[in-house]
C-alpha cells in the first residue's frame, strides 16, 4: 500500500477557497413613484443626443418657417403651404419634447396591474448578485401538483453583473440608489428600504467600483 503524506497533498478546501461573504446585504421593493423618478434621473443623466437634435430642428425649422410666414404675408404671397409645415414642425416639437414623459408613462402603466416584486441585492467585492422573487399574481390560476407542497416557496430569479465586466453606472436621486447596466436597464434601490449604515455602505462601494 502506497502512503501519501498530507504535506505532499494540497487539502482541496484551502485550493477550493471559502465562499466569499457579502460585503453588505438587503431586501427591498419597488413602488410606481420610485420607478419614475429613478426613470427620471436615468433620462436627465443619459439623455439621447437623437432625442435632443429632434428638438433643435424642429425648433429651427418652425422659426425659419414663422419668418417665410411674415415675408410672404408682407409681399402678399400665399401663405397656406408655410401654415401647413409650420403645424408639422410644432407637431414634430412637441412630439419630440414630451417623448420621455411618454416613454415613463407607458412604463408606469404597464407595471401599474403587475403585482409587487421582492428583490435581494448582494454586493461582493468583485461582484452584484440580485435576486427577483416572482409572486403570483391575484388573478393568477395556480395549478398544484404536489399537495403537500408549500404555495409561499418560489424560486428566485438571479442576476450577476462582475466588476470590470459589465458595463455598469452608479447613480442616485432623493429617494433611490440606481445602478445602471449597459446604460439601457435601472435597477433602483430605495433608501426607505435600506439602513443608513447600508445605504453608506452601498454608496461607497459603487462609488468606488464604478470610478476604477
Amino acid at each position: 500500500m502506497i502512503d501519501i503524506s498530507n504535506g505532499l497533498l494540497p487539502d482541496l478546501g484551502e485550493l477550493q477557497g471559502e465562499p466569499k461573504s457579502a460585503l453588505v446585504s438587503f431586501s427591498y421593493d419597488n413602488n410606481l413613484e420610485e420607478i419614475d423618478s429613478a426613470m427620471k434621473t436615468f433620462q436627465r443623466h443619459f439623455a439621447s443626443k437623437r432625442g435632443l437634435f429632434s428638438v433643435i430642428s424642429y425648433s429651427l425649422l418652425s422659426v425659419a418657417i414663422i419668418v417665410a410666414i411674415v415675408i410672404n404675408i408682407v409681399t402678399g404671397s400665399s401663405v397656406i403651404f408655410s401654415c401647413v409645415a409650420l403645424v408639422f414642425c410644432l407637431l414634430g416639437l412637441f412630439y419630440s419634447v414630451t417623448d420621455k414623459k411618454r416613454t415613463r408613462n407607458k412604463t408606469i402603466e404597464a407595471l401599474k396591474d403587475m403585482d409587487p416584486e421582492e428583490y435581494t441585492c448582494s454586493i461582493f467585492d468583485d461582484k452584484i448578485e440580485l435576486e427577483t422573487i416572482i409572486k403570483p399574481k391575484s388573478n393568477e390560476v395556480e395549478l398544484k401538483i404536489d399537495e403537500k407542497a408549500d404555495e409561499e416557496i418560489i424560486s428566485p430569479l438571479k442576476s450577476v453583473f462582475i466588476f470590470g465586466t459589465d458595463l455598469l453606472n452608479f447613480d442616485e436621486n432623493d429617494e433611490s440608489l440606481l445602478l445602471i447596466f449597459n446604460k439601457r436597464q435601472i435597477y433602483c434601490f430605495p433608501k426607505r428600504c435600506l439602513t443608513a449604515q447600508q445605504e453608506d455602505a452601498v454608496r461607497k462601494i459603487l462609488t468606488e467600483k464604478l470610478e476604477q
